[in-house]
């Protein structure tokens, strides 16, 4: 499945989207017809995540990140120093809030991204705009599109950003990490009584991860079922009846600044929902949808959480 459309991104900039999933491979470019310029020993023919052939450096010296998750990465498998560019909504590590801005998710700024003379572009189909990324591909700038949809794909991601920038052995090893923590997690809450929860990802309107969708799966390793997990859609529009029909066991939100969750216990009809009652109303980090290794801190947050009689 290609890139979000701009329409889709505009109802919620933050949602993750369904795509192709396809591993990242790298060969050398002797010998092989590139998509761009000659081909040379220093450099490689890499087939991105939605199976596009783009021609890189073995190891780029200026990076242009589309999207947070694509910064954090870049910082964490050891290319941060090489960062050109990134966008305002990148805001991790601080070393990052310092980079030149080449504009938001939606609206990459080209003429900025063409001026710094970027050898790799990385984007993500986890808020980037279609139109807009291959926008910068048809200038000729080299872009590579990540698309890290589920827990296993943001291994892969990794992988592959540590592949073509040259850091291979710092990803492999955060990978291996990655792994074990997850795998400690679900070995602490195996055997718990697990939660039926509603996860609100925007308040107002209300609306709440469906069939597919990154979050659902996280909240599992929390030891949480997400009642709107069938629905066949991303992100969904849920109502206030829908939830009180399923009366969930506890209430998840993301915390953001502009949508802030409303205390619960003054409205009406929220009142009579057992979790509201019994104080299982949490608010949880943004990070906690971040498709990057960042997602493990906020999830293990949330089990300690929900679960502190496994973390003692």
């Amino acid at each position: 499945m290609p890139l979000k459309s701009a329409s889709d991104l505009r109802s919620h900039r933050k949602s993750l989207v369904l795509v192709l999933l396809a591993a990242c491979s790298c060969t050398s470019s002797t010998g092989r017809i590139a998509p761009r310029g000659a081909a040379s020993p220093d450099r490689v023919v890499c087939t991105d995540a939605i199976g596009r052939r783009v021609e890189l450096p073995r190891r780029p010296a200026r990076i242009i990140s589309l999207a947070p998750s694509v910064t954090e990465v870049l910082y964490l498998v050891g290319a941060g120093d090489r960062v050109a560019g990134v966008t305002i909504h990148c805001d991790w590590p601080e070393e990052a809030r310092r980079r030149p801005k080449i504009g938001d998710l939606l609206n990459p700024n080209a003429e900025v991204i063409l001026a710094a003379k970027p050898d790799l572009v990385i984007a993500s189909t986890a808020g980037n705009d279609r139109t807009a990324v291959l926008k910068l591909a048809d200038l000729g700038l080299p872009v590579f599109v990540t698309a890290p949809r589920t827990v296993e794909t943001i291994f892969e991601t990794v992988d592959q950003i540590g592949r073509i920038t040259g850091c291979e052995a710092q990803a492999g090893e955060l990978v291996v990490r990655m792994r074990e923590r997850l795998d400690l997690l679900d070995r602490r809450l195996n055997g718990t009584r697990r939660l039926r929860a509603f996860y609100i990802t925007w308040f107002e309107p209300l609306l709440a991860p469906g069939k597919g969708t990154f979050e659902n799966e996280v909240l599992r390793h929390a030891g949480v079922d997400s009642i709107t997990s069938a629905i066949p859609e991303f992100y969904p529009r849920f109502s206030l009846e829908q939830v009180i029909a399923s009366d969930p066991d506890a209430i998840l939100a993301v915390r953001h600044e502009g949508n802030p969750l409303p205390d619960l216990r003054t409205l009406s009809g929220w009142q009579q929902l057992r979790a509201v009652q019994g104080n299982k109303v949490l608010v949880v980090s943004e990070v906690l949808q971040h498709p990057s290794p960042r997602f493990l801190d906020a999830l293990e947050d949330l089990a300690r959480r929900l679960h502190p009689e496994s973390f003692p």
